[in-house]
């Protein structure tokens, strides 16, 4: 009977983990999970020592005062971890916390599995010397972190993005928009995504909405959908919208899938939806603004190595997804950006062109080649 401690932070590593799991038991009936695991994790099988959520700290400072009670679970996993030592460890994502703590199993004689390459190619490319001592196999999801990885002597596998498996094209529009309930005269409907913490809803709702509101003057019929990731993001985004911006016709919804299907055009913060909206070929506009304390720290300490910010630019190596960051992220540069998409259907469908390029080559059945290589590793 093989036994995993598996460890996730953030919902995407929740979900990621989830399908893992349930590839790998595809293959071993019988096998055993447990460790820092989300609600889709245990729904899954897996038991739960600590929720992922723990995990879910942000920012160059706002990791700074959560270091004291991340480092006791640390010393708290690798202590139970020891004293009952797994088949194999499996890290998704969460490099911060996981690759240290890889490290130090693999040195005990741990098989240790990492999920998700750590950005090297954008920033802090010096990690990428010392992967090799804390895992035994890198899966990523990126095909040029592969070449990249092996050429520092580590043992990498491409398999593919999850994001890229889980889209589905086949999904009539109108059928989704009555779905999410839009008015029937509704010509254009365009999806918001602020972001799922509360710093990102601080920075990112409000710029979006005045955006909206310029949209909503100069076009007839236009709906704004908006996903959420839970109820206390729902109630602030509400309040935002009463208090300032009533006129607008806003759905939201707190299914992401719905509210990228029926869109004509995604307007969102910087991160993993983009490549997701990509992933739907839909045109994106990516704005994106932190602190301006991190900006400056990031900016003279030259810590980004990356021409782009969005992953739909960095995988295709150029602009195609405009990248409006700091006092570019403003409303009338939005608006301006915006209206480029909705009165150029040339321009999208040479965006949407280039995105279908890029979904193929990210949809690999991800969680399934992952289950096989994890599974031959802990079998060598």
């Amino acid at each position: 009977m093989s036994r995993f401690v598996v460890v996730a932070g953030e919902s995407s590593g929740d979900l990621l983990a989830s399908k893992i799991i349930n590839s790998i038991k595809e293959q071993l009936p019988d096998a055993i999970f447990e460790g820092i695991a989300g609600p889709k994790m245990v729904k899954a099988g897996c038991l739960n020592w600590f929720d992922s959520s723990e995990l879910s700290v942000m920012g160059i400072f706002g990791v700074l005062k959560h270091l004291p009670r991340i480092f006791l679970i640390r010393r708290r996993i690798i202590k139970r971890i020891l004293n009952n030592p797994p088949d194999a460890f499996i890290g998704i994502d969460s490099p911060d916390f996981n690759l240290t703590l890889e490290k130090k199993l693999k040195n005990k004689g741990i098989k240790t599995i990492h999920v998700v390459s750590p950005s090297f190619w954008a920033w802090r490319k010096n990690r990428v010397r010392f992967l090799n001592q804390s895992t035994d196999l890198l899966l990523c999801l990126f095909p040029f972190e592969e070449d990249l990885l092996r050429q520092h002597n580590v043992n990498a596998i491409f398999i593919g993005h999850p994001l890229a498996d889980s889209v589905d094209h086949s999904i009539d529009i109108s059928s989704v928009r009555n779905a999410l309930q839009l008015d029937a005269q509704t010509k254009t409907v365009i999806t918001l995504m602020p972001g799922s913490r509360n710093t990102e809803i601080k920075r990112h709702a409000e710029l979006l909405f005045e955006a909206a509101d310029l949209i909503s003057k100069k076009y007839d019929f236009v709906e704004f959908v908006v996903p959420v990731v839970n109820d206390s993001i729902e109630q602030v985004l509400k309040k935002i919208l009463t208090d300032r911006f009533h006129n607008l016709k806003v759905v939201i919804t707190d299914n992401a899938t719905l509210a990228l299907s029926a869109c004509d055009l995604v307007i969102t913060k910087s991160g993993t939806a983009t490549l997701e909206a990509a992933l739907y070929k839909k045109p994106v506009i990516v704005v994106y603004k932190m602190s301006s304390l991190s900006y400056w720290f990031l900016r003279i300490f030259k810590i980004v190595q990356t021409k782009y910010i969005s992953l739909p630019n960095i995988l295709l190596g150029k602009e195609v997804v405009p990248e409006l960051i700091q006092k570019k992220a403003h409303p009338e540069t939005i608006f301006n950006e915006s209206l480029l998409y909705l009165s150029n259907q040339k321009v999208v469908k040479e965006v949407q062109e280039q995105f279908n390029d890029l979904y193929l080559e990210l949809k690999k059945n991800a969680s399934m080649l992952a289950a096989t290589a994890i599974i031959n590793t802990i079998d060598e």
